[in-house]
């Protein structure tokens, strides 16, 4: 279990229906994202009994036609899809049940979802409370019985990856940790079977490079796809497209300075193989890896350091979804001067 959904976020005023509908529905689609990357979520007995509009308990502003929600006969179908099948933290043999109250960014609220995600955490465990948006995002400091802690609430898809990423740390992730995190932390990267078992070969080990990996990866899975697909020439996702006399997008050639330009701009030094490497038989057999019935000539390759320690990807291609691929990982590949 790695969410739990947050109590105090659902609480309404009964103004602006829409909007609290709106909210629900990106709710909704957060969990439908946490069930596509095969994430689970549980939640306290406490929020569906939960009074949230005066008197009116969250059930009941659910699901009674009556009172002023009256949710849409689509977005009734999807709440009682999730609430149907919910698992229940509290009614676990084994969990512990904590404080119900909680101070959330400096906010005093009743959340016992966020002291259980509070105590997990102090645990070693990260867990994130996921909660309608418009009352906290990402990182929040919550107190409960004097003890701080940072949880993370999930309500968008930057929000979402962030807790996965800091939960390597939260979890202090080895090798196997971060091979059982990376889909989730860096869901817009495909990882070659096998790739991980290139981690022991690191020059001192995962350790070693651990930090450096994390960030590398995070710039990859963020705009990676966009540097080796992007054709307008821009070095940037931020500039502005460019456009010709009628108004109509620039295309340009996706060149090798420009795909190094561009990872420059994140601080990342990538940049592929000499030509002499791929002419050499033993040098670029070192680099080829499958992926289905294509053979991919992983030439590029992010340094750790100067001498020692690579990482190796390639670009998007259609059996990777669309999705960079990161190939090896190693201490030294060969190459044609090393015999």
């Amino acid at each position: 279990m790695r969410f739990v959904l947050e109590e105090a976020s659902w609480a309404w005023d009964g103004e602006d229906r829409e909007a609290y509908i709106e909210r629900i529905e990106q709710l909704l689609d957060r969990l439908d994202v946490a069930r596509e990357r095969d994430e689970h979520w549980a939640a306290s007995s406490e929020l569906l009994q939960q009074r949230v509009l005066g008197a009116h308990k969250l059930m009941d502003l659910l699901w009674d036609p009556e009172l002023p929600l009256n949710l849409p006969p689509e977005v009734s179908q999807r709440v009682a899809a999730v609430f149907s099948s919910l698992r229940c933290w509290d009614e676990d043999d084994g969990l512990p049940w904590p404080s119900i109250e909680a101070t959330v960014a400096g906010r005093d609220v009743v959340s016992p979802s966020a002291a259980f995600a509070h105590a997990r955490v102090a645990g070693g465990a990260a867990t994130a409370c996921l909660a309608l948006p418009g009352t906290w995002s990402g990182p929040c400091e919550v107190v409960v019985g004097g003890r701080k802690e940072i949880i993370h609430f999930v309500v968008d898809e930057r929000s979402h990856r962030a807790f996965f990423r800091d939960a390597l740390i939260v979890e202090r992730a080895d090798e196997v940790g971060l091979e059982a995190l990376a889909p989730h932390a860096f869901p817009d990267l495909f990882f070659l079977e096998g790739v991980w078992d290139g981690l022991r070969h690191f020059n001192g080990g995962y350790a070693r490079v651990r930090d450096d990996l994390h960030r590398f990866l995070a710039v990859l899975d963020d705009h990676g796809a966009w540097v080796f697909t992007d054709a307008t020439g821009r070095l940037s996702p931020q500039e502005p497209v460019p456009v010709d006399r009628q108004g109509k997008p620039v295309t340009r050639p996706i060149t090798h300075e420009l795909v190094e330009r561009r990872f420059r701009g994140w601080s990342l030094e990538v940049a592929p193989e000499n030509s002499d490497v791929q002419a050499d038989g033993t040098c670029r057999r070192a680099r080829e890896r499958m992926l289905g019935r294509r053979k991919l000539y992983c030439e590029w390759h992010y340094k750790f350091e100067r001498h020692t320690n690579r990482a190796h990807i390639h670009g998007p291609v259609s059996e990777s979804g669309g999705k960079v691929i990161v190939a090896i990982f190693r201490d030294h590949l060969p190459l044609p001067g090393d015999r």
